[in-house]
């Protein structure tokens, strides 16, 4: 039953490998993208391993070393989702926002820079993953207790997503269920796998991955007007009145989709 953990782990590990050396060589930020995305999925793995050794793995240590890569990076992806963001809706509105878009990309400049700057030292680049700690805890698992702790790992994750839906809505508790979500989805075929469940908390992979990306395309929403907002400060910013038009229908369309995962996509989950 191991033998599903491993080849996970060795996959996941094989892109973060190969999107690292790229962004070590020649800069590129989709392999940076794809970088995090591989480190997102190994946490996942890791925080299963967690629970599956009764917390003697611990899963936060293990990505220690690549915690700083994974904040830079995630700016990096915010900056460039708002870029796009802002190309659509010059569509939709039939407006020109290039003072916007261009305080992006020095944003987006700024932060690629902090990302180089925090680049592990050359000796450090092959030591970034304990892999003879993480080969040797997988290859260590009772299996005897595999499905039964498995089946409390998925208990786990529908305990807290339950416990965050019952509590007063706020965007921090619905980006940590988007963050549970996002983890099950991950392993979805390895937890159903290991406990021959046919659905993982009673929905299907295809249908978790649109719940799951339905909270991204929020997630990202809520991120905007962080951005907006600092543009507006600037001295570049005069306050013409386009960009309140664009202000209030992103804050529309979050408002709408909000309210689509708390009142039809939370009671959907709650099973």
């Amino acid at each position: 039953m191991t033998e599903i953990i491993e080849a996970y782990y060795q996959e996941h590990k094989a892109v973060f490998n190969e999107k690292f050396q790229i962004v070590l060589e020649s800069f590129d930020v989709e392999a940076i993208h794809k970088m995090r995305t591989s480190t997102k999925r190994l946490r996942a793995l890791f925080l299963l391993i967690e629970s599956l050794t009764e917390k003697k793995f611990k899963a936060k240590k293990q990505l220690n070393k690549i915690r700083t890569l994974f904040k830079f990076a995630g700016k990096i992806r915010e900056i460039q989702i708002e870029k796009q963001r802002v190309i659509e809706y010059e569509t939709l509105l039939d407006q020109n926002y290039p003072e916007y878009f261009e305080y992006l990309k020095q944003r987006e400049h700024q932060e690629i820079s902090r990302f180089l700057k925090h680049l592990p030292g050359y000796t450090k680049r092959k030591h970034i993953l304990n892999e003879k700690k993480i080969l040797n805890t997988i290859n260590s698992l009772p299996k005897e207790k595999i499905k039964k702790q498995t089946e409390k790992y998925i208990q786990s994750k529908q305990s807290i997503i339950a416990s965050l839906i019952s509590k007063h809505e706020s965007n921090h508790r619905i980006h940590a269920n988007r963050t549970h979500i996002k983890q099950v989805y991950y392993l979805y075929d390895i937890l159903a796998h290991l406990t021959s469940f046919e659905k993982i908390m009673g929905i299907n992979k295809e249908r978790l991955r649109e719940i799951e990306q339905y909270f991204g395309t929020w997630h990202d929403l809520v991120n905007s007007p962080v951005y907006m907002n600092a543009f507006f400060r600037t001295k570049k910013f005069t306050g013409e009145n386009k960009y309140g038009d664009l202000k209030k229908r992103i804050a529309e369309e979050r408002r709408k989709m909000r309210k689509v995962i708390t009142k039809n996509l939370y009671v959907e989950m709650q099973v």
